[in-house]
């Protein structure tokens, strides 16, 4: 709070004031008029100027009185710890009072509502885990009940079925372990650990745990690292979120990129690692159909899938959600070009390692001199 805007809070009471005073000049002015007295104007201007003064001096310390506790009040920003928001100056006046006590009694409600919320928010969150580990259980099996298919004489359709239940099986595996890793996202900090790997090698990691899906698909990964000499391509960051990033890229690259068997042209997505000053970028980019304009802007949004949604219905939206989400609070730069037709690229950047001597040895070499 300002000390004009306490002012002009208080403009009716000054104005009050002013309109009293100058109403007792001038009865006081009459009354030595009829008396035969008079008194100079130049007295009756003093006199006011004394009583404005006065006024001033007083409410100059009136602000200064009750100003801390409104500006204490102003200084919240939304963004403080709940527990802050109790702590209250001692209010100087009984207007203060009422508003701190009202400000104790919703304090105290508020904090209460919160405490059941955030009880419940827990309680699903186990519950919604609970499930999908529960879940896991019966895909597994799944899973090795349709490994037989490989191991025995089948017959051709049955072979063919369990391809495709094997295929929807995947789906339902890969969909619950998304779901898991949206949960696991909200404790990240507990779930965190910061280590220097090898970029390179956990790309390959990837493709090559994937190898099926892109077989199946008829898209054929390329691995590409420009650089000139054979340093190796470290990066600080978590193994295994990194890798969920990659995943998650990964599976829409090869979901849009696949191709028929009857396709001509065969589906791909090129690995490119390349230096940029200090940094590490890496590319990941496919041939498939591309992304609209207008759906750019909204692709790392949760749940949303665009245009191309109604042309794959297995999308989810929530692939380039979590990578965004988990390169964020990694510290990874994460951004997507795309255009129909032309495929989609995702540039993932890496900030150069950080140690105490960071800098050190490009200082030294710029101060080398030739003899």
């Amino acid at each position: 709070m300002r000390f004009w805007q306490f002012l002009w809070d208080r403009i009716n009471y000054i104005a009050v004031y002013v309109a009293f005073a100058a109403l007792s000049l001038v009865v006081v002015h009459l009354d030595l008029m009829l008396t035969g007295a008079s008194l100079q104007v130049v007295n009756l201007l003093y006199i006011f100027l004394l009583g404005l003064v006065g006024l001033v001096v007083y409410l100059w310390w009136e602000y200064q009185r009750i100003a801390p506790f409104y500006r204490h009040l102003a200084g919240f920003t939304g963004q403080e710890p709940i527990a802050q928001l109790a702590v209250l100056p001692v209010p100087q006046t009984a207007e203060g009072e009422l508003l701190a006590e009202a400000w104790s009694r919703m304090y105290g409600r508020l904090s209460g509502e919160l405490a059941a919320e955030r009880e419940r928010g827990q309680r699903n969150v186990s519950l919604v885990t609970q499930w999908a580990h529960h879940m896991k259980t019966p895909v597994a099996v799944i899973d090795l009940l349709l490994q037989r298919a490989d191991t025995e004489e089948w017959p051709e359709e049955a072979r063919a079925l369990a391809a495709g239940v094997a295929e929807e099986n995947q789906r339902l595996e890969h969909s619950l372990q998304m779901l898991l890793n949206t949960v696991r996202l909200q404790d990240f900090a507990q779930d965190f650990r910061a280590e220097r790997l090898d970029l390179l090698a956990l790309v390959r990691e990837v493709i090559n745990d994937e190898k099926r899906a892109f077989i199946a698909r008829r898209v054929y990964p390329q691995v590409v690292a420009e650089d000139e000499g054979d340093r190796p391509w470290l990066v600080e960051s978590d193994a295994k979120w990194l890798r969920l990033v990659l995943e998650q890229v990964v599976s829409n690259a090869l979901k849009y990129a696949s191709r028929p068997p009857e396709a001509d042209e065969q589906g791909r997505v090129l690995f490119r690692l390349r230096r940029e000053g200090g940094d590490v970028v890496l590319e990941i980019a496919d041939n498939g159909v591309g992304i609209p304009p207008e759906d750019l802007g909204r692709v790392f949004d949760p749940f949303f899938t665009g245009l191309n949604g109604r042309a794959f219905p297995q999308a989810t939206g929530m692939g380039l959600y979590l990578a965004r989400e988990v390169c964020r609070r990694l510290g990874h730069g994460i951004r997507l070009d795309s255009a129909p037709g032309e495929g989609t690229t995702v540039r993932l950047r890496f900030a150069a390692p950080q140690t105490l001597f960071a800098g050190l040895r490009d200082s030294l070499a710029a101060n080398v001199t030739e003899p």
